[in-house]
């Protein structure tokens, strides 16, 4: 049995705690290489207990009839808890008063897709994955534009942020710097994969530069599209021709599909590029003669380097975030870290300015450090200095 790196406890009505949600929970640690019930350690409590900030737990406080009349333990509210109710019209009946501030998830007994909702935000609030649930949506407007407007708006209602070239790129902004650099900060690229897709000198560099960057691929196939070879790492939903409508737009149920995939899809795509990562950087670091650690907590690594003229070694605690870097990532890891750090990122197609913004930014911060993943080598040597 391995140390629990994370730990997720359940309270209030625990019973709520059922197969499916345990199972959704289970499969979507699976890509990250984690075990609930190991790695991830599970506890069941009857109350709220008090949280210690910088804890790698989610709380998850099932409400109902019973628990709302428990007497809460929380010291001060932290975001580490997730309140879960039959219903979100109900939460002021099912949660006791030092729970209902916070906002909460719905999930009936059984439930597939609430439960997968829910365990992708046990992964976000551990901080395995990004909060900002970022997509990129890639599509040929000639012909899937009417296709693109419908799921940037479904996909917006269940709490994706949707990349749209035609919404979030303001004018005055270098088009296609701005557009790698929004790519770099998604979790997905959805392509939506119509006859001409790659006959588009846009969709097909979108598709090529998502590959470079290790970025997952969900591919929509729409009706008599055969796959390219481009796209046989891809993971597809297949269309059918009932799920076309007249005006261009896709059947709800096409749509619940779609959703549904993406949902379990994102997992996945975000363990692939952080393993992709922290194996890039775990090379580069043994190529110099130094050793890395197994990731532990926030998927952290410990690197040891020979400084130069045998002056023992530079430890380092390093912490990989996919996507843009923020100052909410360097806050969280700064309150976890109790020694030198650094922040791994990809650098390869973020904007110049912001790059220079972080360099800027790390030389306020004392006793952390900036290292891309993509070119890791200038850091490391400033290590064995």
């Amino acid at each position: 049995m391995t140390a629990p790196a994370y730990t997720l406890v359940i309270e209030g009505e625990t019973s709520r705690f059922d197969d499916v949600l345990r199972r959704a929970v289970s499969e979507a640690l699976d890509p990250f290489g984690l075990r609930l019930g190991d790695e991830v350690a599970l506890e069941f409590a009857p109350k709220p207990a008090a949280v210690v900030p910088g804890d790698a737990k989610v709380i998850l406080f099932f409400g109902g009839p019973t628990a709302q009349a428990l007497a809460s333990s929380i010291v001060s509210p932290t975001d580490l808890l997730i309140p879960v109710v039959s219903d979100l019209s109900v939460c002021s009946s099912e949660l006791p008063p030092e729970v209902s501030s916070f906002n909460a998830l719905p999930y009936s007994a059984g439930s597939e897709k609430q439960a997968e909702v829910l365990a992708a935000a046990v992964l976000e609030t551990l901080g395995l994955m990004p909060t900002k649930r970022r997509i990129f949506l890639s599509y040929r407007r000639a012909e899937a534009r009417e296709a693109a407007l419908q799921l940037h708006d479904s996909l917006r209602a269940r709490q994706f942020n949707v990349f749209l070239d035609t919404h979030e790129i303001r004018f005055g902004s270098r088009f296609q710097d701005a557009l790698w650099h929004q790519l770099s900060d998604c979790d997905v690229l959805l392509m939506l994969d119509t006859e001409g897709y790659f006959a588009s000198r846009w969709t097909e560099e979108e598709f090529g530069r998502a590959g470079n960057m290790r970025l997952g691929i969900l591919r929509v196939g729409f009706p008599g599209v055969a796959p390219a070879p481009a796209t046989t790492l891809t993971t597809t939903v297949v269309l059918t021709e009932a799920d076309l409508c007249t005006n261009g737009r896709l059947s709800d149920h096409a749509i619940d599909r779609i959703g549904d995939s993406l949902e379990r899809f994102r997992a996945r795509s975000v363990a692939a590029r952080l393993d992709n990562m922290l194996g890039t950087l775990r090379l580069a670091v043994e190529k110099r003669g130094g050793t890395a650690g197994n990731p532990g907590p926030l998927k952290r690594v410990s690197i040891s380097l020979p400084r130069l003229a045998g002056r023992g070694n530079a430890e380092l605690i390093v912490y990989p975030a996919v996507g843009v870097p923020t100052s909410d990532i360097v806050e969280r890891i700064a309150k976890h870290a109790n020694s030198d750090c650094a922040l791994l990122y990809d650098g390869q197609s973020l904007l110049q300015t912001w790059i220079d913004h972080l360099e800027w930014f790390a030389g306020g911060i004392e006793r952390f450090r900036w290292i891309r993943a993509d070119d890791p080598g200038p850091m490391l040597e400033a290590l064995e200095r």
